[in-house]
């Protein structure tokens, strides 16, 4: 008995002992704590809190771009390949970003991937007001991941609150505040100025996609947001194919509507820019009998689409300056110069900004 009594006392005072321990050690712990908010589809989420938060991932180009122009640092990966050319214009970590899919264009997320990066929030940013999918989606995600996933808005009428809301989440509430001023100070000053062109003085416009420049989008795509911003009247009258977009269309068509201007993806991007301007079969349009056929400007992206992201504000203000110059009197060089500043930290020298606008413009200017 009395050795019974003995172990007891020693287990005792074991305990004693290192029950201290065990509490320092859970109290020095660092544990993340979490912050409910409500994404743009109005479901309440519990994301770690900025201090906390070291990776995220986006689900699409779109998303990656808003969060590259706002805390690129924290991203745990890329939904997209960058070409030599894309990543004179990036940061150079660009190019050893891992892979990790994306839901753009019928891809898929590489969810093994996304965990195994360390990823602790995952964003689903769309460049147009959510859909009531958008939610039950991001549900599934978020059990399937067992990480949080919020959605934005990150339509142009609801870039402040796309990038408050993303300021918020990352606590980066400074930047988000300047980039989203920007792009509200932009489209403000295109609408209001494009306003004042008379609605029978407005610029007849192609927009030609692909190889052949023989796809295009309509108005009422989102693809052309860009064009109805900038006050370009879409001759397109097909219909607009949901998702994708690039309606098919005929070189008929096109030379019945006859555009004053048209603008056509770069041919080093796949566009059909040197095939207008030389086909003869083309020469007959009102653009190029007048010189007026444009390359889009696609480095690091689009400036109209594809992803259709911050990108646009640059976008709306090279249109509105090119078919307007005397309503939208800018410095358009200028203003690249700014924009690639401000939301890609490139200081453009002479030579690069000519190249990004060689096709883009009637003559560069210094």
């Amino acid at each position: 008995m009395r050795k019974r009594s003995g172990l007891s006392a020693l287990l005792l005072v074991l305990m004693l002992v290192m029950a201290p321990l065990a509490t320092a050690a859970e109290v020095g712990a660092p544990v993340a704590a979490g912050v409910s908010v409500t994404d743009s589809v109005g479901r309440t989420v519990t994301v770690p809190e900025p201090e906390h938060l070291k990776k995220v991932y986006v689900t699409s180009p779109v998303g990656f771009i808003f969060l590259y122009t706002l805390d690129f640092e924290r991203l745990a990966g890329t939904p997209m390949k960058f070409n030599e050319q894309e990543l004179k214009y990036l940061n150079p970590a660009c190019a050893d970003m891992p892979l990790l899919g994306g839901m753009q264009m019928g891809k898929q997320l590489n969810r093994e991937a996304i965990i195994d990066a360390g990823t602790q929030l995952l964003i689903s940013v769309g460049p147009g007001k959510p859909k009531d999918t958008d939610a039950s989606q991001a549900d599934e995600l978020q059990e399937q991941l067992g990480i949080p996933v919020v959605v934005v808005d990150a339509s142009m009428e609801n870039i402040e609150g796309a990038y408050e809301f993303l300021g918020r989440l990352l606590g980066r509430e400074e930047r988000a505040a300047r980039l989203a001023a920007y792009c509200r100070r932009v489209l403000d000053d295109v609408k209001k100025k494009i306003s004042t062109v008379p609605e029978e003085k407005r610029v007849s416009v192609y927009y030609a996609e692909g190889p052949d420049g023989l796809s295009t989008e309509p108005a009422s795509s989102s693809h052309a947001t860009v064009l109805r911003i900038a006050g370009a009247r879409n001759v397109a009258d097909v219909k607009a194919v949901s998702g994708g977009g690039m309606s098919p269309v005929s070189l008929e068509q096109v030379l019945n509507w006859n555009p004053e201007v048209i603008i056509a993806w770069e041919d080093y991007r796949g566009g059909a820019h040197g095939k207008i301007k030389s086909d003869p079969d083309w020469a007959s349009i009102r653009a190029v009998k007048d010189g007026r056929v444009y390359a889009m400007p696609n480095t690091p992206f689009s400036w109209i689409d594809r992803p259709p992201s911050v990108n646009r504000f640059l976008g709306i203000q090279w249109i509105a300056s090119l078919l307007y110059p005397e309503a939208y009197n800018a410095d358009f060089r200028a203003a690249t110069r700014e924009f690639y500043d401000l939301f890609y930290a490139v200081k453009l020298t002479d030579d690069q900004l000519d190249d990004l606008l060689k096709n883009a413009v009637s003559a560069p200017k210094r």
